[in-house]
């Protein structure tokens, strides 16, 4: 039960950059500003997608019980809590919802559904 909610969020959670990254790429949104240069305009979108992209992989991983899933997002979520943290206050629903999978992933079942 814990690996389906911690696969549920890792998966949910990497298909909304996945999303904006395609409606970024498409000039779907309106976070083009005029002060915005055409390559950060390109780079941001495409890192969206490629950090989406890697999260369904390691959902994916995950959801199969492997082990190099789960170290990869141990990872992923330990940095992801840095980042969030650099960001305080904003940042706090992400130390929080990083903190949640870093705990999921940690339990003694999770661990022992991957091998580690």
């Amino acid at each position: 039960m814990t690996v389906k909610i911690l696969v549920l969020i890792v998966a949910i959670g990497s298909i909304i950059p996945i999303l904006v990254g395609f409606m970024m790429l498409t000039g779907g949104g309106a976070y083009e500003g005029y002060f915005m240069q055409e390559l950060l305009s390109q780079i941001v979108p495409t890192y969206s997608v490629v950090v989406g992209v890697i999260g369904l992989v390691v959902a994916w991983g995950l959801w199969m019980g492997r082990g190099w899933a789960w170290i990869l997002a141990v990872i992923i979520f330990i940095i992801g809590i840095i980042m969030d943290l650099i960001t305080l206050p904003t940042g706090i629903v992400g130390v929080v919802i990083d903190a949640i999978v870093l705990y999921l992933l940690l339990r003694p079942d999770t661990r022992r559904f991957c091998g580690k």
